[in-house]
C-alpha cells in the first residue's frame, strides 16, 4: 500500500478515523488540541515545525482568531497515512 486507502475496508478504517476525531475534536483544531493531534510534545515543538515548514499537514489562519489550525479531516488523513507506512514495514516479508 503506498500511504493512500485503496480498498474498501481501508476506506472504511480511514472514515472511522476521521469520525472519531471529528467527534472529539470538531471539524476545525487548533491550539494545543492541534500539537497534540500531530504528535508534538508541546506548543513549541509546533511552532518550530511550523517556523521550519515541517508541519506534515495544511495550517491556516482564520480571521478573528489568533493562532494556526486544521482541518480534522486532513488530520485523520495524514495519521492514516502514518498508520499505513508503518503497518507496512511491519508486515512478514514487505519490502524484501
Amino acid at each position: 500500500m503506498n500511504g493512500t486507502p485503496n480498498t474498501i475496508n481501508d476506506l472504511r478504517s480511514l472514515e472511522a478515523i476521521e469520525e472519531r476525531l471529528t467527534r472529539s475534536l470538531g471539524a476545525v483544531v487548533g491550539g494545543a488540541a492541534l500539537s497534540r493531534a500531530l504528535g508534538y510534545p508541546s506548543q513549541g515543538a509546533f511552532r518550530q515545525a511550523m517556523a521550519r515548514d515541517r508541519v506534515p499537514v495544511r495550517v491556516f489562519e482564520l480571521e478573528g482568531r489568533r493562532g494556526r489550525f486544521a482541518l480534522t479531516a486532513d488530520i485523520a488523513r495524514w495519521l492514516w497515512t502514518q498508520h499505513s507506512v508503518d503497518s507496512e514495514r511491519d508486515t512478514p516479508g514487505a519490502g524484501h
